[in-house]
C-alpha cells in the first residue's frame, strides 16, 4: 500500500471515530447543505496565528472537515454542530481557514448567537 492510500485510509478511520455530525452551509451559490462529520480539535488558547484579527475572549474554536465532501469551505459557511456527541446543535460560523490538504480543510469558527 502506498503512502497516500494508507493516509487516505486513516483519515477516513478518524472522521468515523472520532467526529461528530455536522452540515455545512456554504455561501450563495454553492449554498446546498452538506450533511457530513467533522471533528473538533483542540482549542487554540495560546498566540493566535500569524496574521488573524480575532477579537474574541474565549479560546479559538477549530474544526477539521473532509475534503472528499466539502471541497471547499469559504469565511461565513455556517456549521450546525454539536460540541460533542448527545449536546445540543449550535450554528457555527467559519472565521478563517486555519489549514488545507488533499483530505480535510481544518478552519477557525465562531459560535453564532442565537435570535431570541
Amino acid at each position: 500500500m502506498d503512502l497516500g492510500s494508507l493516509r487516505a485510509l486513516t483519515t477516513s478511520i478518524v472522521f468515523s471515530t472520532l467526529a461528530v455530525d455536522v452540515t455545512v452551509t456554504r455561501p450563495s451559490p454553492d449554498n446546498v447543505p452538506i450533511v457530513t462529520r467533522g471533528i473538533w480539535t483542540t482549542p487554540v488558547t495560546e498566540s493566535l496565528p500569524t496574521g488573524l484579527d480575532f477579537k474574541h475572549a474565549e479560546p479559538l474554536r477549530r474544526m477539521a472537515l473532509p475534503r472528499l465532501e466539502v471541497p471547499t469551505v469559504p469565511v461565513k459557511t455556517l456549521i450546525a454542530a454539536a460540541e460533542r456527541d448527545g449536546a445540543d446543535v449550535l450554528t457555527w460560523q467559519v472565521d478563517s481557514i486555519d489549514h488545507v490538504d488533499a483530505y480535510y480543510t481544518r478552519v477557525f469558527v465562531v459560535q453564532v448567537p442565537e435570535a431570541n
